[in-house]
Order: C-alpha cells, then sequence, then structure tokens
C-alpha cells in the first residue's frame, strides 16, 4: 500500500467458519462471537485500493506547490500538465467506483463515493485562475476561450467545460463552446464583447489575425482601428483625471491601448500613421504629467518578469518612470536600449562602490572612526598610497552622490538597498567637510616635503612653490568639491609671482630708466648670446632669469621688465595639428575619425585661447588705472586698462549698480563648470565706477556668418554652447558675440544679458528676445539651416554632444550652485535695481508663500530666482530632449532623459 501498487491483495476471513469451542486448557472462557461479517472478494478489495490511491493523488495535487505523490514525485508547473494528471486519477476514481458497483457494494457506498469525487473535481478547478483555465481550455481544443467568463461573476464557464467528472459530449459543455463562437463572430464584424474588441482578442491569443499582417501586428479593420482609437481615448481620460498617484490599473489600461493602436495594421484605414503618432506623442505627454511611483509600476513590472519581457537587473536597477518608458510600446527601441545599458550601467555602479568602499576603509573604517593614513616620513611608497587613497575616496564620495539620486527610487526596499550595498550605508558615507578637517589634522603632523610628494603624485604643477596650507588643500580637493586644484594651482603660481616681483623691485634702487636705456636693453635682450646647457632660453639666446636681472640692473620698472622679457622671450605658437584634409563619405569610419579629430583640435584650441580663471581675491586687488576707450560696440561703455602683469583688460562699467557685473561674473564662472569655454568675468570698481572686468583674447576674429560653411566640429560646439546659453538664460549669442580664436576654437563671448529672461523664456525653435534678423543666435541659425538642408554636406546637429555638458552641469551639488548665484539672486532682488527678470520671480514668490505680489520680500524673491536656478539645472536633460524631439524632430534625442549619449 505504501507504494500505492494496483496488484492484487489477499483477502482473509475475519472469524472461523464454525461455532467457537471453549478455549482449549481455559476455565471459564466466555461465550462464542457473534456471526461474521460477509467476505470481502478480491475484485472488491482492488477496485477499494484504486479509489483510495487516486483519491489520495488528487489531495496531493489540491495542495500542489511541490507535493509530491507516489506516483508522480515531481508535479510539474506548467498548469496543462498538472490538469492532464488532474484528469487522469479522476479517470482512474471514476473506473474503481464502477468496478465496486460491480462487485456489490451497497448504492449508499457508491453515491458518497461518486459525491466525494465530483466534489473533489470542481475544488481543484475553482481554484484555478482564469488565465490557467484559459490556456488549459485552449491546449484541449477550445477556441476562443478568453470570450466566456466575462462577467466575473460565479463559478467561471470553463471550470464546467474543464471538469473531466463529466464526459465531452454533453450538451451543456458544447453550449459554452457555442456562445464563445457566437461571441468571435460579433467581434468579426466589427462589434465589441464586454467592452473587448477583436484586436484585443488576437493580443491575448497571440493571433494577428490575417496571414499578411507583418510581425509584431494585428490585422484590423477601419472599424476596429475606431475602437481602438476610442479605447485609448477613454484609458487617456482616466489617465489625465487621475488624483495623486496614478494606479497601476489605469496605466495598464493606457499602455494596453496605447500598445493596441500602434501595433495595428490596417491598410483600409484613413490617417492611421497620423493617428499612430498622435497616439505615441500624447500617450508620452500623459505619462510625463502623471504621478508614478513604486506603487504604480509594481503589478506591471512583476507580469514582465514572469513572461520574461524584462530582466532583473532591468527591474531593480530603473525608476518607476524609466520602467513605464521600458514597458511601452510607443518607447523608441534607441531609447530602450539606452534604458537597460542605464540599468547595467547603474548595477555596475553599485559594485564599483563596493570596491571603491573597501579601498577607503584602508584609511578610515566608517564615520565613527578615526582617520589612520600612514605616515609619510621614511616610507617611499607612502606618498603613492595617500594619493590613490585621496583620488579613491573622491571617486567614492561621486559614485556615492549619484546612487543616492536613483536607488532610493527603484522598486528595492530600504533594507535590501543597504543589506546589499554597504557603502550607501549612512555610516560609510563620505562627508567631505568633515573628512577635510581630519585629514587637515593628520597633514599638519607631516613633513612639508612629504606633503608635496602626495600633491605631486595627485597631479599638482609646481609642489616646491606651494606652502603647508595649499597642499593640504590641493590634496584635500581630490575628495572635497568645494576645493578647486585649478584655482589653488593659479593661486600658488600667482603667490610665487608676487613674490619675486616684490624681490625685484626691492632690488631696484635706481630711478626709472629712460627712453633711450630701455630702447638699449630691448636691443640686448634680443641680441643673440648663447644659451648655456641647461639654460632654458629664448630666441635671442637670454635666459628668463638673465633678462629679468638684466633690466634690474638698467634701471627698469618691474612692470617695463616682465614686458621686455615676454616681448623677448615670446616664443612662436605651436600651430595646431590639422584633422585629415582627404575628404571622407559621410557616414564612414574615416569621416568619424575625421570629425573626432576635427572635435578633439577645436576643444583643444578653445581651451589654450581662453584665459585661466584666477582668484577673484587677487584681481579685486588689482589696480587698473584710467584706461582708454574701448570702441567695441555694445550697450555700455568699455575701456581697456592694463593689469599689473602687463595683461590688456576689458572694463564694462554697470549702470545698473552691479546687477549685471554679477550675472556675467556668475555666468561666466557655472559655464565654466559645466566644460562650455567661457572667458572669465571678475566684478570690480574701477575708477570709482563697480562693473566687470575681462582679460582681452588675442588675435581673435569673427566667426563665419553663412552655415554652410560651417564644419562639423564647429556645428557641435554650438551645441554644447546652447547649453550652457539655455541654463544660464542668455539669448544674446548673435553672429557678433561668437568669436574664433587665434588657435581656431570658437567662444561665445558677453554673457552681459545672462538670466535676464529667467522664469519668461522658453527653449523653443525661433525663439529669440533680442531681436530677429542679426540679432538671432547663432544656435538658431544652425537649427534653422538644419531642418532646410543648409548645411554643408554631411554636417548634421548631433544631439549626443550636448550629453557631456549636461551631465556636468548635474554634478554641480545644489547647493554650491545655490552659492555661486546668491549675489545675482540678492543683487538682483534689491528695489530699483531694474532688473528684467524681478516680475517673473516675484509671481513665483507669491504663489509659493500665498500672498500679494505687491507683498513679496527681496529675500523671497532672491529665493524664488535660486529655486528656478536648481529647477532649470535639474530639468536640463528633460528640457533638450524634448527640445531635439519635438522642434527639431529627432526622435532619437529622447534618450538624452536617459543618460544616453
Amino acid at each position: 500500500m505504501g507504494t500505492n501498487s494496483k496488484s492484487s491483495h489477499a483477502s482473509y476471513a475475519i472469524a472461523p467458519s464454525d461455532a467457537p469451542e471453549k478455549a482449549e486448557g481455559i476455565e471459564g472462557a466466555g461465550p462464542a462471537p457473534a456471526a461474521a461479517e460477509p467476505e470481502l472478494s478480491d475484485d472488491l478489495v482492488n477496485a477499494k485500493t484504486d479509489l483510495m490511491v487516486a483519491m489520495d493523488n488528487l489531495d496531493a495535487l489540491a495542495v500542489g506547490n511541490g507535493v509530491a505523490t507516489g506516483n508522480y514525485p515531481e508535479l510539474p508547473d506548467d498548469p496543462v500538465e498538472r490538469y492532464e494528471i488532474f484528469a487522469a486519477q479522476i479517470q482512474s476514481a471514476r473506473e474503481a467506483i464502477e468496478k465496486m458497483k460491480e462487485e456489490g457494494a451497497s448504492d449508499e457506498e457508491i453515491k458518497a463515493q461518486l459525491d466525494a469525487l465530483r466534489a473533489q473535481s470542481l475544488a481543484y478547478l475553482n481554484a484555478l485562475e482564469p488565465e490557467e483555465l484559459q490556456q488549459i481550455a485552449a491546449a484541449k481544443g477550445f477556441e476562443h476561450p478568453a470570450l466566456v467568463g466575462l462577467s466575473g461573476s460565479g463559478q467561471h464557464p470553463l471550470v464546467h467545460w474543464l471538469d473531466p467528472y463529466y464526459g465531452d459530449d454533453i450538451p451543456s459543455k458544447q453550449k459554452i463552446q457555442a456562445a464563445a463562437q457566437k461571441r468571435y463572430e460579433q467581434l468579426a464584424a466589427g462589434q465589441t464583447v464586454g467592452e473587448m474588441t477583436l484586436a484585443d482578442l488576437q493580443q491575448i491569443e497571440g493571433t494577428s489575425g490575417a496571414p499578411d499582417a507583418p510581425p509584431g501586428t494585428w490585422a484590423a479593420t477601419p472599424e476596429q482601428v475606431k475602437a481602438a482609437e476610442k479605447k485609448w481615448d477613454d484609458a487617456s481620460v482616466e489617465v489625465a483625471n487621475a488624483k495623486g498617484v496614478l494606479d497601476s490599473e489605469k496605466l495598464k489600461n493606457l499602455l494596453d491601448a496605447e500598445k493596441q493602436v500602434l501595433t495595428a495594421h490596417s491598410p483600409d484605414a484613413p490617417d492611421l500613421e497620423t493617428l499612430k503618432n498622435h497616439t505615441q506623442i500624447w500617450t508620452a505627454d500623459l505619462l510625463s504629467e502623471a504621478k508614478i511611483n513604486q506603487s504604480t509600476v509594481m503589478p506591471l513590472v512583476q507580469d514582465a518578469l514572469a513572461s520574461g519581457e524584462m530582466s532583473l537587473t532591468e527591474a531593480q536597477h530603473l525608476k518607476p518612470v524609466e520602467l513605464t518608458g521600458l514597458l511601452r510600446t510607443g518607447t523608441p527601441e534607441a531609447e530602450k536600449e539606452a534604458l537597460k545599458a542605464t540599468a547595467q550601467a547603474r548595477k555596475d555602479q553599485l559594485q564599483a562602490l563596493d570596491n571603491a568602499l573597501e579601498v577607503h576603509q584602508g584609511g578610515k573604517q566608517d564615520v565613527h572612526t578615526e582617520l589612520t593614513l600612514p605616515d609619510l616620513a621614511g616610507n617611499p611608497d607612502a606618498a603613492a598610497q595617500v594619493a590613490s587613497w585621496a583620488t579613491n575616496t573622491g571617486e567614492l564620495h561621486t559614485m556615492q552622490q549619484d546612487a543616492q539620486g536613483w536607488i532610493h527610487e527603484t522598486l528595492q526596499s530600504p533594507v535590501d538597498i543597504g543589506f546589499a550595498n554597504p557603502a550607501l550605508l549612512n555610516t560609510h558615507q563620505v562627508d567631505p567637510k568633515a573628512l577635510t578637517t581630519e585629514f587637515y589634522s593628520w597633514a599638519k603632523t607631516q613633513k612639508i616635503g612629504d606633503l608635496r610628494a602626495v600633491a605631486g603624485e595627485l597631479g599638482m604643477a609646481d609642489p616646491a612653490k606651494a606652502n603647508r596650507g595649499q597642499l593640504q588643500s590641493y590634496i584635500a580637493a581630490s575628495f572635497n568639491p568645494a576645493l578647486d586644484q585649478d584655482a589653488i594651482n593659479t593661486k600658488v603660481q600667482v603667490t610665487a609671482a608676487k613674490k619675486q616681483a616684490a624681490s625685484a623691485a626691492a632690488k631696484a634702487a635706481a630711478p626709472l630708466a629712460s627712453d633711450e636705456a630701455v630702447n638699449a636693453l630691448k636691443s640686448k635682450l634680443t641680441g643673440s648670446t648663447a644659451p648655456t646647457a641647461n639654460s632654458a632660453s629664448g630666441p635671442g639666446g637670454l635666459t628668463q632669469e638673465s633678462k629679468v636681472e638684466a633690466a634690474i640692473k638698467m634701471g627698469a620698472s618691474p612692470v617695463q621688465t616682465q614686458k621686455l622679457a615676454q616681448a623677448a622671450g615670446a616664443a612662436p605658437a605651436k600651430p595646431i595639428p590639422k584633422a585629415p584634409t582627404k575628404p571622407a563619405a559621410p557616414g564612414s569610419f574615416n569621416a568619424k575619425v575625421q570629425a573626432l579629430v576635427a572635435g578633439l583640435q577645436q576643444a583643444k584650441a578653445t581651451a589654450q585661447d581662453v584665459p585661466a580663471r584666477i582668484d577673484s581675491d587677487v584681481v579685486s586687488s588689482w589696480s587698473f588705472g584710467s584706461g582708454t576707450p574701448a570702441h567695441l560696440g555694445g550697450t555700455y561703455n568699455k575701456t581697456l586698462h592694463s593689469a599689473p602683469d602687463g595683461s590688456n583688460w576689458l572694463f564694462k562699467a554697470d549702470h545698473n549698480g552691479g546687477v549685471i557685473a554679477h550675472s556675467e561674473a556668475a555666468a561666466s564662472h557655472a559655464l565654466s563648470l559645466g566644460g562650455v569655454p567661457a572667458v572669465p568675468v571678475y566684478v570690480k570698481q574701477v575708477g570709482g565706477k563697480v562693473g566687470s572686468v575681462q582679460q582681452m583674447l588675442q588675435g581673435a576674429t569673427h566667426f563665419a556668418s553663412d552655415p554652410h560653411k560651417w564644419s562639423q566640429s564647429e556645428v557641435d560646439s554650438i551645441v554644447r554652447s546652447h547649453v550652457g546659453s539655455w541654463l544660464v538664460g542668455d539669448h544674446d549669442g548673435h553672429q557678433a558675440n561668437v568669436l574664433r580664436t587665434a588657435s581656431g576654437g570658437l567662444l561665445h563671448i558677453d554673457r552681459g544679458q545672462a538670466f535676464k529672461h529667467w522664469g519668461s523664456d522658453k527653449l523653443s525653435l525661433g525663439y529669440a528676445p533680442s531681436g530677429g534678423g542679426t540679432y538671432d543666435p547663432v544656435h538658431q541659425k544652425l537649427y534653422s539651416a538644419a531642418l532646410g538642408d543648409g548645411l554643408a554636406d554631411g554636417v548634421k546637429v548631433n544631439p549626443a554632444v550636448a550629453h557631456p555638458i549636461i551631465k556636468n552641469f548635474e554634478a554641480i551639488p545644489d547647493s554650491q550652485w545655490r552659492s555661486m548665484l546668491h549675489s545675482t539672486a540678492y543683487e538682483g532682488a534689491k528695489s530699483g535695481s531694474g532688473v528684467h527678470w524681478v516680475p517673473a520671480m516675484r509671481k513665483r514668490a507669491a504663489m509659493k508663500h500665498g500672498v500679494a505680489a505687491s507683498k513679496v520680500s527681496t529675500e523671497q524673491i532672491a529665493e524664488a530666482f535660486l529655486d528656478h536656478a536648481v529647477e532649470r539645472k535639474q530639468s536640463l536633460r528633460q528640457a533638450f530632449a524634448d527640445f531635439f524631439v519635438k522642434d527639431l524632430k529627432m526622435p532619437q534625442a529622447a534618450s538624452l532623459k536617459h543618460g544616453a549619449e
């Protein structure tokens, strides 16, 4: 019995056949037992055994979930296979009951066993989901099983149709099939059944409906297309009217309706392609406004995982909105691939986080432990170790900040996130400010020479000239974004130059040299004295040091000395290597290589011609004198001045009391942080007037005005510059404000209108608040030319070049961004400033605080400006993706929204 064997069983007599006698040898034995029950036949015993086995197996099938039976040690997961086993056991039980009846079992017992079997069969089938019933019925030959049981109430008709207790040919089962067939005929005629169309049914059944429908589509009549359109309309209204977070059912209805329209194939339906385009765009617009969170997408993602349409990596590492994009039929394939790549990159990032944490813990285990870097003294490897630790810690901090920006919006629970990614736990978060304080304490215990070795490992230009404070700050800048290594390098050089100039001035005891002496000095400095083997000399053979020394001996002032030394020692600029001049076929590998080389040259040319940013405190300390008029055009008066180092500078007086100067200075700083070339601008008072100063470019010329003459690298440069212009609200980038530098790069100058139209401007084709014609921004000319085939052959607008710039701006912390624009906001918000953006920000502040516009304070206006600044930076990616897609008709640019280049 234990093996569920169906072999014959021996029958045993329950009592002896003859009358019992007293037990032999026992006094007082009891009376004889009663007459025995009739003996069961072998066949009846076997039949009962078979019934018991079948009922036991049915019990096991009903429990399921891996429970094994004797004959079926491993139950299959497939519902159809399980049903086959179930039906076989029902048949075995029926046969056993029939056998019992033949062998003389009572009618009462037979009825009881049949009732129990019927109940067992119903219980099993009623426990199945409608989808499982439909799957099994389809496998057993039922046509269109999705067309029955539409009401959702009562027992599902397929339970009866599938019930193996009853025969297949009974009339009640035939009526169920007939009902499904009738409903299918209604659908085929263009009608709907229970809000279901033929397209819906074909999607459920995975059929196209016609052999000529392309793969992935369904054949539809014009009436069915209209029905699909109405279904989308109804679903879109539900989503548009949804309050609060969108529920998953409404999202599913919208996505299903969009899919039905986009996959319809109907040559006879008028304007089907237009309908598809509108549906795709309108669905995207609806979803962009909907509030979608984890609960909205969770059921849809679970279904996608179960069907294999989505990987676990994608489900765990994408945000709800990104997951929705992946689930949508209307999402372009390139964008879907970008989303998948984003998910994989984030997964890789988390692995890199853990690796970086392990290195970081070599110096600091967690936030509660002290910093334990190795002592530099007497340890030749320690400098490299500390430099590596500092660099790695900076990378760890950057990755932590980036991961914190997305991981808590995924479907992973906080517990799972912390358990799987220890680098994201609060105890392991890098706090740059606190860590810098700890690092300074450690650095004070080290020798300055050893710190110079660490700074040298990190790439400091001239650590020998740096003091302890500069060295410490330079090293800490590896992990503290509030510190700027380039600015520290510049400060080191400026400090060294000041010391050298002061020393030279101290040695100059004689009065200023006469003009004859200066000319004689110049003649000597341009002579042909042969240089020594170890000296760095100019064309005339004199070293820089010997020139300075000679100038001082002849009585020249420090400024004269430096000018003459520079004039004598100026080396000719090295020519920029040019890209291959042999034309290549557009789109070919050589063309791409040439474009890459040209782009690199363009960036290099611009970078080397733009003056380096100097510490604003240094510029503030300089005296520029009265200056001479500069006839350069523009709105404000300009004068030219010489800086103490002899360089030429431009001063623009600000008639708004410094507001415009603060705006232009902040814009230039912000653009440079984002990787957009910009001449450094500083706020300064010259001749009793406040304004802005900037170093003049040498050898710059105007940029060609004909877009047909622009190269691909120049077009790319304009696109990158446009990203920065929009961020700082500068719409004044017309032809006269774009220069070609001496080395061939492009540079947008005069950012005096930055932020002017904030709060009222728009990123759209043709928007030019400064006026049209010659005042059209260069980027507007570019886009108009691109749409009108006005660019050179093979030259095109490439949205991907905007991505690195967008990414750079996104990396600027919101706090740093607000701090950078603080002066611009508060100077502009002052009463009487006359700044153009104040009314828009006053209105925003009034709405935020629920007061009349006349009651808004200066601080509230300034803070509204800073709030808008953060919003603008955070929406930069979405704004340009929409601009390229909608205004420039470039759907592939949608991938910008998800970080694809």
